[in-house]
């Protein structure tokens, strides 16, 4: 009887997990190309990058992507994640986008309630279903594949090791490690396998040591092969990246304002809305302590492991806080051509860390309280029946906690400031529409086909033939439509490019401080700036902006091999610059407008 109600139980898990998963993308099923995604660092950067991986995907090592930076080697688009590369390869641009962003949800909702499952059993699947639903909605950036929201598969699967051997944890392994990135997490997810393997053998535990080194093995030999270009390029020096200029200048961060700010906030690359939970996991292992001598041992082990998440996460603050501080740029200046190598991005592990932390803790809370009521049932009524139905009440009570922090926590996320773009696309199912903004506008507005296949019309060539520079808007958009570009959003160019288009950028560098330090300590963003402009990338036609007197090289940009500027505004002095303006371009339901200027001094 007993295993009839448990595996009726699981079912309920696995329908209430795809009613959570459906209900999240409802309103994307109801927009289509209207919803709203996120911009930053996601459409105006790596799917581009995904984009062209996938129509280079088995070009040879020294191929130049002719599309963008005036052709570029091919280690200049390595995306983070393998596998996402075959969605854009075999789907449409639009599709290999939402199948990119639900294939990270499944896994993160699958992963944690795993992970969950395996440390708390099966009769608390209820905060193993809350800790998995808040997980697998939290506003991670979808193009990073699980480079973050495997993590729990990834633990799941170190634990299913140890315990024995079985076909399962290898699949994980080998997911994850075509799914995420080297840089972002993989690294230190190798390192940290590798470590329990060590840890395991000391403490004679071969069979399980002999595992799981050879997962951290297999992920290695997979990692070596995926990103072999950008391993070559750190060894073997095959390109200088701009990363490593020499005139770059690291600015030191306050020690103990990055440690604070991490650990009540985390880091919006890795979103994980922990504040609240912290403080709640702070009160549970209280609480768990204060009745430590009663609790059996697997309810102690549980104390100990909130406890020691909650330190690890403390540690983890600490160590970013001196990573980037003036101490650890000095420790950095040794190590060469790795001194640009983040290893602080272990704050990747945030997310898994605080939502298992928060089933584990929620547990812990409800045996204390359990306990407790025990104590006091014992001290008023020595009969045995009391203590049945409190423990049963407590239960009934823990189940009620878990579906109410869950729908009210749910808010918290959706009506989060980082989940500004999914609360958007609510507002649209329901006809209400914030007031036009470049970070609040639909895949459909940001990439505007109809718009620019007018403008490809107007020019009359074919795009092969011809490159374009993006003034007041990011250049994604016109990649995305099939224009070669000379700039670009990249993390990893050649140093000698973003010389050379600095000699276009320069004078306008000067003009600001900002955007002088924004690129020439950084550099990622090798755009057309314009200091009236400022650090703005999206300028939309409601705007009326208008650049009164822009400095830029037009000798420089026709030794780029620039043709055409495409400008999201109108610019006065054009032809005081050598630009000779083509005409204005702009639909009825378009959110920026196009002016087209000639460079290259032909007729178009």
């Amino acid at each position: 009887m007993k295993k009839r109600e448990a595996e009726k139980e699981r079912y309920l898990y696995l329908f209430l997990s795809i009613a959570v998963l459906t209900l999240y993308y409802l309103p994307h099923w109801i927009l289509g190309q209207d919803a709203v995604f996120r911009i930053s660092d996601f459409l105006d950067d790596e799917v581009i990058q995904y984009e062209l991986s996938g129509k280079y995907l088995f070009a040879s090592g020294d191929t130049i992507v002719k599309e963008w930076l005036s052709g570029a080697p091919l280690a200049t688009i390595q995306p983070p994640c393998f596998l996402l590369v075959l969605f854009f390869k075999f789907f449409s641009f639009y599709h290999a986008v939402i199948l990119s962003s639900v294939f990270g949800r499944v896994t993160a909702y699958a992963g944690m309630f795993l992970l969950c499952g395996e440390l708390l059993g099966k009769e608390e699947r209820h905060f193993s279903f809350m800790a998995s639903t808040l997980f697998c909605i939290l506003p991670f950036y979808p193009s990073y594949g699980l480079s973050s929201v495997g993590l729990p598969l990834v633990a799941w699967a170190c634990l299913k090791l140890y315990k024995g051997n079985s076909v399962t944890p290898w699949i994980a392994f080998v997911l994850y490690a075509l799914s995420s990135s080297l840089v972002w997490s993989g690294y230190f997810v190798v390192f940290f396998v590798f470590m329990a393997a060590i840890v395991l053998l000391f403490r004679k535990k071969r069979a399980a040591a002999g595992r799981l080194a050879a997962a951290g093995a297999g992920m290695t030999i997979l990692y070596i092969v995926i990103f072999w270009n950008t391993i070559a390029g750190i060894l073997f020096g095959t390109m200088n990246s701009h990363r490593n200029d020499p005139g770059r200048v690291y600015e030191p961060q306050e020690f103990w304002d990055n440690v604070v700010s991490l650990f009540k906030y985390g880091q919006y690359h890795a979103p994980s809305l922990h504040t609240y939970i912290m403080a709640f996991a702070f009160v549970s292992v209280g609480a768990g302590l204060l009745c430590y001598k009663k609790m059996n041992k697997g309810l102690r082990k549980r104390v100990i492991l909130a406890a020691v998440l909650w330190g690890t996460a403390l540690l983890i603050a600490l160590f970013r806080g001196f990573y980037n501080s003036a101490g650890g740029y000095a420790f950095r200046e040794r190590l060469g051509g790795l001194s640009s190598f983040q290893v602080d991005r272990i704050y990747w592990v945030y997310p898994a860390l605080w939502y298992t932390e928060l089933a584990i803790s929620a547990s812990v809370l409800f045996h204390a309280i359990k306990i407790g009521g025990e104590r006091m049932v014992r001290y008023s009524s020595p009969k045995n029946g009391a203590i049945k139905k409190m423990n049963g009440a407590i239960r009934v009570s823990g189940i009620l906690f878990a579906a109410v922090f869950t729908v009210f926590f749910a808010g918290y996320i959706i009506r989060h400031p980082n989940s500004v773009e999914y609360e958007e696309t609510w507002n649209r199912v329901f006809g209400r529409k914030e007031p036009e903004r470049g970070d609040l506008i639909s895949y459909r507005e940001f990439y505007d086909c109809e718009l620019f296949q007018e403008v490809e019309e107007f020019i009359g060539r074919d795009q092969k033939n011809y490159r374009v520079a993006c003034l007041g808007f990011v250049p994604a958009i016109a990649q995305m439509n099939g224009f070669y570009t000379i700039d670009g959003y990249c993390t990893n160019y050649p140093l000698e490019y973003k010389y050379r288009f600095r000699s276009v950028i320069g004078r306008e560098l000067e003009k600001s401080d900002a955007l002088r330090q924004y690129y020439d300590n950084w550099g990622n963003r090798c755009y057309l700036f314009s200091a009236e402009l400022g650090i703005k990338f999206q300028n939309l036609k409601s705007e009326r902006l208008v650049i009164k007197d822009l400095q830029l090289d037009t000798e420089a940009l026709r030794k780029l091999g620039c043709d055409y500027i495409f400008s999201a505004v109108r610019v006065e002095n054009a032809v005081e610059i050598g630009w000779r303006p083509l005409g204005v371009f702009s639909g009825e339901h378009s959110v920026i407008e196009i002016y087209v200027y000639d460079v290259c001094g032909d007729q178009g």
